[in-house]
């Protein structure tokens, strides 16, 4: 089974997603959920679902939500001992739960002074959230503390990502992204200490400095507080240009960029990387191409772009990946906020004009990105990804011939909008 409340609360068996119900029978099940492996009361539950006034239908409501979920979950999800509840969940079955063992692992990876693998743990972890956590439950008093509990995990995953990225060099590409996180959370002093320390790697001493000084005045304002003493330390090492706050030219050199890298030997396929190859070196010389790979399902897609990201890799070209989710329920451009994280601008409306403009700055973070170091763009599974992602890719794909980017679409031949996409393409590849 497959549990997920980082966004609205939804369960999928293998791919397919479970009809939960209404509010009520979600209500419970997300309880449950929060409580795996643990068994609550009936009282317990009443309790917390209507709170100190139920009504004298409270007990047969509950019993019925649990009959219902019984029918779509597998046999003996949910048991029932001595008047109590509890569903049986297996290690990484909650989304929430892979979230933190992730988030774990990446903290161990950067206090272990290895911030590329860091990075990917971090990646990994923030790509599983799909919006606000419990966002159709928010309203349910049960699930308040945990949701407040994953907001604060949320944006201390972000720091923790831009903490290796900022380890790997990446200081160009982050400052768009931390003026955003700054406003959005004017009060978290480690994001207002990433900004500076990120603008003074990029050449920019005297935005740095305004950067602390803005938190001063933001601090002193709202709350009546000087800045914490890390951000007063690292003020005085900006104005003493302390060479403890730079990157050393030979250790940069030496870090690997993140990047996906082929997990066993690749056979095969040698025609076809080759033309791959070929537009990853167009990209480093600055002329961006879109190459289309079509295949049925098992024919080694996934795998020729993994090698390819792996040479790309070696080659020191930044990689982004995302894909498409066939499982239903997956936000509108769900496979480029799973490349581009929160590097990717918010798409305000649907409308045609504010459409165009989501799309615009789309190209725009792509050709930022690029500027700094050339990147490759994986898109898999296409063919289950929605209308949007295929519009927005069709949009990138004329923009792309002056920008340093290799963009690979993968998908199924019978997808009518990816065959439409090849007439935008450098080459389609055909397995």
């Amino acid at each position: 089974m497959d549990y997920r409340i980082l966004g609205p609360l939804e369960a999928f068996d293998r791919e397919r997603q479970l009809p939960l119900g209404g509010a009520r029978q979600r209500a419970v099940l997300a309880l449950l959920l929060l409580h795996g492996n643990e068994t609550l009361t009936r009282d317990v539950i009443v309790d917390e679902l209507w709170g100190e006034n139920p009504p004298p239908t409270a007990a047969k409501v509950l019993q019925n939500c649990v009959s219902a979920l019984r029918k779509e979950l597998p046999p003996d999800t949910i048991r029932t001992v001595a008047g109590a509840y509890g569903l049986a969940l297996e290690a990484d079955e909650l989304d929430r739960d892979r979230f933190e063992r992730l988030l774990a692992e990446g903290r161990a990876a950067l206090e272990n002074g290895d911030p590329a693998e860091a990075w990917d743990q971090f990646r990994r972890a923030l790509a599983l959230w799909r919006g606000a956590p419990l966002s159709d439950l928010s309203y349910e008093r049960f699930a308040q503390d945990e949701i407040k509990r994953l907001d604060e995990l949320h944006i201390g995953a972000l720091e923790d990502r831009i903490e290796a990225e900022l380890a790997l060099g990446h200081h160009d590409d982050l400052v768009p992204e931390l003026e955003g996180l700054v406003t959005r959370h004017p009060l978290r002093e480690r994001l207002r200490a990433q900004l500076m320390l990120a603008l003074y790697r990029a050449g920019r001493q005297a935005e740095a400095l305004e950067a602390y000084h803005a938190a001063r005045r933001t601090l002193l304002a709202e709350l009546g507080i000087e800045p914490g003493r890390a951000l007063r330390e690292l003020e005085h090492a900006i104005l003493e240009q302390d060479p403890a706050i730079e990157i050393a030219t030979r250790q940069r050199q030496q870090v690997q960029r993140p990047g996906r890298a082929a997990a066993q030997t690749f056979e095969g396929r040698s025609a076809e990387l080759a033309l791959l190859e070929a537009g990853l070196d167009d990209a480093l010389a600055g002329r961006g191409r879109l190459f289309v790979v079509i295949g049925d399902a098992a024919t080694g897609k996934t795998r020729l772009a993994d090698e390819l990201a792996s040479r790309a890799k070696q080659r020191d070209l930044r990689i982004f990946w995302g894909r498409g989710w066939a499982g239903g329920g997956a936000p509108v451009y769900w496979p480029w906020t799973q490349a581009l994280r929160d590097t990717l601008p918010p798409a305000d409306s649907d409308e045609p004009e504010a459409q165009f403009r989501f799309f615009a700055a789309v190209s725009e973070t792509l050709r930022a990105l690029a500027t700094a170091q050339p990147l490759l763009l994986v898109l898999d599974d296409l063919h289950a990804a929605d209308e949007g992602s295929i519009l927005l890719l069709e949009f990138v794909a004329t923009e792309l011939p002056e920008m340093a980017v290799l963009v690979v679409a993968l998908g199924r031949p019978e997808t009518a909008r990816l065959e439409e996409l090849e007439r935008h393409a450098t080459r389609t590849v055909r397995l």
